[in-house]
């Protein structure tokens, strides 16, 4: 089998399933699976996939746009995902929300007769909350980028090692059951990991694109999420993955 041949095999397995284990293929095409490591790192250096131990995952090439990009993308799953997700909200409970258009979504989505304490370093979500007046809002400053529409650095997780959260809203930009949460920029990933360590519990809602997919930063094992809110096509393989590590699946 030529190379290209193995790609393209490569390619339509990722897409249909979001993952490939090297053995599995080696078996497959009947070669050794040091030509089949070399294939995924060949794909993952054109930015076909993401390698992860033993195989590969899906790339979430999307993810990596910047905010003002992602902000018209997946429009009416966002808003749906966003209304599961605060079905998970009383009164009185305290909650980190940190970055994304999800997370911009759920903001705008929580019901305006709810008392909550809510800790962001995300300015769109400070400011779809901007008027809420039941919310106790803490912004958490820093430096911002543009990009990830954001606050990072040593400022915001100073910040962050100050509070504490019934539950973080955590945006995420890929998303594997081996793997966990993954994030695209160190500095972002980093103010995720701070988040997570100083909260009950993690809350996940994500469109099925990122689903199966990887980001270079790790941020959590998928034995920290609560809760992962996902549209109703996510496919069944995948979500019995994350509930068989403890994840409760919340369906938009």
């Amino acid at each position: 089998m030529l190379t290209d041949e193995r790609h393209q095999l490569i390619r339509d397995r990722l897409a249909a399933e979001g993952r490939v284990l090297a053995g599995e293929l080696a078996s497959r095409f009947g070669v050794s699976e040091d030509t089949v490591r070399r294939d995924l790192r060949e794909m993952a250096k054109a930015g076909q996939c993401r390698r992860v131990y033993g195989g590969a995952v899906a790339a979430a090439p999307f993810a990596a746009a910047p905010v003002s990009q992602r902000d018209s993308h997946a429009v009416e799953e966002k808003m749906r995902l966003a209304r599961a997700a605060v079905a998970l909200l009383s009164s009185g409970q305290s909650l980190f929300i940190d970055g994304g258009t999800t997370n911009a979504a759920i903001a705008r989505a929580i019901p305006r007769d709810l008392e909550l304490t809510i800790a962001t370093n995300s300015l769109g979500v400070a400011s779809a909350l901007s008027e809420h007046a039941l919310v106790e809002l803490i912004v958490l400053g820093g430096r911002f980028d543009r990009d990830l529409g954001t606050c990072v650095g040593a400022d915001t997780l100073a910040a962050v090692a100050q509070l504490g959260a019934d539950l973080f809203f955590l945006g995420s930009c890929g998303l594997d059951a081996s793997r966990g949460v993954t994030a695209f920029d160190s500095a972002e990933a980093e103010v995720k990991r701070a988040m997570a360590r100083n909260s009950a519990g993690i809350v996940i809602a994500v469109t099925n694109d990122k689903l199966a997919t990887a980001a270079p930063y790790r941020v959590a094992g998928p034995e920290a999420i609560r809760h992962l809110v996902v549209e109703k096509t996510a496919p069944a393989a995948i979500l019995a993955d994350f509930e068989r590590q403890g994840a409760e699946i919340r369906f938009a």
